[in-house]
């Protein structure tokens, strides 16, 4: 792990795959000059995106073809150069000053290329290519981290780990109780992969993101290879949340759309209940990540965003504000104000003083 003196704090802008998904002629990412003048007046200083290191890297026939057809959770092409397009990105973002945080989703693509990243080795050689070229052009200082598979080895995302470690289809979710075979190979992942790369990359920090549910298996598992770990927080994981706002319970028609109402009710009545409860989750992801020393990095949360929302109700902002100044107290010195702090999320994007204040705490650290 870095020395905390040698860390950089950033604000994170989660960007992932929305920037090569997103970039029609009315998506929110259509003039990207213009997104990235928004994101630097919103204070923040990183992005982070998926760069598809799968579809950058040169595949095994030898011949690599710049464009691609991504394919979206809804069946949808989606056509890019994406060599071009991340150089592009690249460029424009050293412009501003604004680091790379890279976090690879592994989408799906007309060649079904993310099956071929199997084994250790596949991580090593798409990530190794994709940072190589990175260096080529000029930009692999501006990297500042790579979490090689997002909430790894959770499905879709590690689709070409499910048959050769789990012995199922990658359509299905993992099992709730890993064998022993499959956590000495997971193992295998978090040790070789990072120190293959840091070997080859040693300015660049190495880790993984992860979830609720993953980060009680990496207690089991060496990490000792990994720099950070990027926990997500959400108080949709907590339980007594999913139950007062009737989420663990199956709400048909009219009622399942009374679950948005519900929740800011919840927090606007109960705000500080539910940020001492969200307070715990942050409080034991800290102690794991200080046991095994390793960087914490905060990337997501802190409540699922109902799709009709159209403004920030009140009990949010106060929650958004009581985690920047819990996890930067408490040490953390990169994160996200919120995962719905982009521009597809119109009713937080506009709020650009309130996120500048809350980017400003970021960077000031404790």
């Amino acid at each position: 792990m870095a020395r905390d003196a040698d860390i950089q704090p950033l604000a994170m802008a989660g960007w992932d795959l929305s920037w090569l998904l997103r970039r029609g002629r009315h998506g929110e990412y259509g003039s990207l000059e213009r997104v990235l003048d928004e994101t630097c007046d919103r204070g923040f200083n990183a992005l982070r995106i998926d760069p598809c290191p799968h579809l950058i890297a040169t595949p095994e026939n030898g011949i690599h073809i710049d464009r691609c057809e991504l394919i979206t959770d809804s069946g949808e092409l989606v056509e890019v150069r994406i060599r071009e397009a991340l150089q592009s990105l690249l460029t424009s973002a050293r412009e501003r000053g604004l680091k790379l945080w890279f976090s690879s989703r592994f989408i799906n693509d007309s060649r079904a290329r993310r099956s071929f990243v199997r084994r250790p080795s596949d991580f090593v050689a798409v990530w190794s290519e994709t940072l190589g070229l990175v260096k080529q052009w000029g930009y692999l200082k501006d990297v500042a981290g790579v979490d090689f598979c997002y909430q790894f080895p959770a499905q879709p995302y590690a689709h070409g780990v499910a048959r050769r470690v789990f012995r199922r289809s990658p359509e299905k979710p993992l099992p709730r109780r890993w064998s022993e075979r499959a956590g000495e190979q997971v193992e295998t992942y978090l040790v070789e992969v990072p120190r293959a790369l840091k070997a080859l990359f040693p300015s660049v920090q190495f880790g993984l993101s992860t979830t609720t549910v993953l980060s009680e298996a990496l207690r089991q598992l060496d990490t000792s290879e990994l720099d950070f770990l990027d926990f997500s927080l959400w108080l949709d994981d907590d339980p007594r949340y999913r139950l007062a706002s009737g989420e663990s319970v199956p709400m048909p028609g009219l009622l399942s759309r009374l679950s948005g109402p519900v929740k800011h009710l919840l927090l606007e009545a109960g705000g500080s209940h539910w940020q001492r409860r969200l307070e715990e989750q942050l409080q034991r992801r800290m102690a794991f990540t200080r046991l095994r020393r390793l960087q914490p990095v905060i990337g997501g949360g802190y409540v699922q965003v109902p799709a009709d929302l159209r403004r920030m109700p009140p009990g949010w902002g106060d929650l958004h504000e009581m985690m920047v100044v819990n996890a930067t107290t408490q040490g953390v010195q990169m994160m996200t104000p919120a995962s719905a702090a982009c521009p597809e999320y119109p009713w937080l994007w506009q709020e650009q003083d309130y996120l500048a204040h809350l980017n400003n705490m970021i960077l000031a650290g404790a």
